[in-house]
């Protein structure tokens, strides 16, 4: 759970800013890379994420043991995206919340994030917070699965080639910063391209929901009717960019964190 929230805090900041021009860019708005207010809302995805990151990884950890220990006979790929499916749906409560605020202050909705808290609430009270999250949770799911079954698969595969070349005998094996960094960004620009359609309709739907018909649906429609297939993939470029060096970070942090506890 430490090691969840260590590395998530760590790769949110630090990747904030492509985050920004990415909402930007999947809004369609002309000034996508101006340098002002790419902080904007970092307040309050940070108070969203790290919760997030702490319930899904630390979660998808518990399940990954208990179902391998439950299904030995399973394919580990199997049991990896099973966890990683339960793990998501644990954060996803927290999460969206989060995100609505955060994206909608990053759109220049609102000055800030206390501004965006106190608007939403005011126009559509709890339910407010909620909009877009079917829409959210179907970018999600398929974008966990993808990033932590290529993750496992990577990392595994990894450290049995180390084994073999001897040069760790009799030693634990763990995977350096480095490594990680590898590891982390093969999963990351894996998952980020494939689940990019899914982030462009979650954002819609948390910006404006009322003029995307407020279902997955309805968005994919529009999308497709005013602006082809080309519209779906809009945005993939920056959150690629944003996503990999971000998962990068987070499995650098994550993996050093868990060795540093388990010694």
């Amino acid at each position: 759970l430490v090691a969840a929230g260590v590395a998530r805090c760590v790769s949110i900041f630090s990747m904030f800013p492509v985050d920004t021009i990415k909402t930007r860019l999947q809004m369609g708005q002309p000034n996508a890379f101006s340098f002002d207010g790419l902080y904007k809302g970092v307040g309050g995805s940070l108070f969203g994420q790290v919760p997030y990151g702490v319930l899904t990884f630390g979660s998808y950890e518990m399940y990954k043991t208990t179902f391998l220990e439950r299904f030995p006979n399973v394919k580990p790929a199997f049991v990896y995206a099973l966890a990683a499916i339960c793990g998501d749906i644990t954060g996803s409560g927290w999460l969206c919340p989060s995100e609505v605020v955060k994206q909608q202050t990053q759109a220049g909705m609102y000055a800030s994030t206390g501004d965006a808290v106190r608007g939403i609430f005011q126009k559509k009270g709890l339910s407010g917070f909620y909009q877009g999250y079917m829409g959210g949770l179907a970018r999600d799911v398929p974008f966990r699965v993808a990033q932590l079954v290529s993750f496992e698969i990577t990392k595994n595969f990894y450290l049995r080639s180390k084994r073999k070349s001897g040069t760790v005998q009799g030693e634990k094996v763990n995977l350096s910063a480095v490594e990680s960094a590898i590891c982390g960004a093969v999963a990351g620009s894996l998952s980020a391209a494939i689940t990019s359609p899914l982030d462009r309709i979650k954002t819609l739907l948390m910006t404006d929901s009322v003029a995307y018909g407020g279902t997955v649906g309805s968005c994919i429609s529009k999308i497709w009717r005013d602006e082809g297939m080309a519209g779906l993939f809009q945005g993939m470029a920056p959150r690629v960019v944003y996503i990999a060096p971000s998962v990068a970070i987070f499995f650098i942090a994550y993996e050093q964190v868990q060795q540093r506890m388990s010694e």
